[in-house]
């Protein structure tokens, strides 16, 4: 199954929206109460795998719906909520509908589902998925020592050799002698990182994080591996994926996750509020790198009371979204453009009307001679140099065997 889209008619304080899922990489970020962790909420809703086949740590690849998020009796109970989902099986389009009622004889909420193409099927899709929620977060050295369980450590050779491998790639460690434990706490199942100089108790929320991250893809490389041919993917969900890590290994972290992705066709759909993250895709997207053409950005934004959906915005405009929520607005400082005549003042103009450069750019007329605007972008001085020059086409001829300055340009 590929996710494609989830459109939510009504849930809570979401009314009407979409959010669009990635080959690969999904991001889900905004201001908090948005909604994002119930996204991935829905996402585990409509999977349920019925396979034999357990996760490393022996938990299922599925995730009972109320350890995502709660329904609460004052708010929920008396609102029934849709959503539908679009996605491809085998190639084959189909959407399922998602709709909750309330079962008053035992107080709780149910979910009814409703397939398109199967539409004798009223169940959640067989599908593998890994929910990693913020429990993982909560390091090892703060629980009961008592309550923590060292257990036998389930994993082959080439598995404990991948572990050790990522948990150096992704938080930069150059310590080469790297073991894995398998914990069991009151909170989670982890693999924790164990060295010469520390084991699970000297572990950092960060590497417990890593840990059952990493854990995470081992499990779908051995689901692919037992099988083989009937394999057909996963979703990984990861709520607050950047919560405890350094900059630099939430950028590997991606990375690596995509680098997985591609080859155990997951989707990984996870919550963020890193900037560093959401910067660091944007830019692949908009270059339409390898990781670019697989990932999409959403941002929710509450808007009149109503939360939005902001598809791949600019990684500008999510900044001054972020200042200015903060109560400070970034001063944006525009590049003089000076043109040669006003030919050149009005073909810039047009050049970046209705698109983000318009708010960096600021076209001005100089009626100079193309020789002495030739000169002042080869001044020294910065209150030349900081400016880009527009010359007309026909002064590219006379310049044909000069140095051309790099911040002058020629019409067409």
């Amino acid at each position: 199954m590929i996710l494609e889209s989830l459109e939510i008619e009504k849930f809570r304080h979401i009314n009407k929206t979409s959010v669009n899922f990635g080959g690969n990489i999904t991001v889900i970020s905004g201001q908090n109460g948005t909604g994002k962790s119930s996204i991935l909420g829905w996402v585990a809703q409509l999977c349920d795998y019925k396979g034999e086949h357990r996760r490393i740590n022996a938990d299922e690849f599925k995730e009972n719906w109320s350890k995502v998020f709660r329904f609460c009796n004052q708010n929920d109970y008396h609102n029934k909520y849709k959503v539908k989902f679009y996605y491809l099986i085998n190639d084959i389009a189909d959407d399922t509908v998602l709709t909750t009622r309330h079962i008053s004889s035992v107080n709780r909420y149910k979910c009814d589902f409703n397939r398109n193409i199967s539409s004798k099927v009223k169940k959640a899709i067989d599908f593998p998925i890994i929910y990693l929620g913020l429990k993982r977060l909560i390091p090892l050295s703060t629980e009961s020592e008592k309550r923590i369980e060292k257990l036998e450590l389930d994993l082959s050779k080439s598995e404990i050799k991948l572990f050790n491998n990522l948990a150096k790639e992704i938080l930069l460690i150059t310590d080469d002698k790297i073991n894995a434990e398998s914990i069991k706490s009151p909170n989670k199942k982890v693999l924790s990182i164990k060295t010469d100089n520390y084991g699970h108790l000297g572990n950092s929320a960060g590497q417990d994080n890593i840990g059952q991250i990493i854990s995470s893809i081992i499990s779908f490389i051995r689901l692919k591996d037992n099988l083989k041919e009937d394999y057909n993917g996963g979703v990984l969900l990861i709520d607050e994926i950047d919560s405890t890590l350094f900059a630099a290994t939430q950028i590997k972290l991606i990375q690596v996750l995509n680098r997985f992705a591609e080859s155990l066709n997951l989707q990984v759909i996870f919550t963020t509020h890193s900037l560093e993250i959401l910067e660091f895709i944007s830019n692949e997207i908009n270059s339409n790198s390898f990781i670019g053409k697989k990932s999409q950005i959403n941002f929710l934004e509450e808007i009149d009371k109503s939360v939005q959906n902001i598809p791949n915005p600019s990684i500008t405009w999510v900044k001054l979204k972020i200042k200015g929520q903060r109560g400070k607005k970034e001063k944006i400082i525009k590049k003089d453009f000076i043109c040669e005549d006003q030919n050149a003042e009005l073909w810039i103009k047009n050049l970046i009307q209705g698109c983000e450069l318009k708010k960096l750019v600021n076209p001005c007329v100089s009626n100079l001679p193309d020789t002495t605007l030739c000169e002042m972008a080869k001044s020294p001085n910065k209150i030349f140099k900081n400016h880009k020059y527009i010359l007309d086409g026909d002064s590219k001829k006379r310049f044909k065997n000069k140095k051309k300055e790099s911040n002058i340009s020629f019409l067409p």
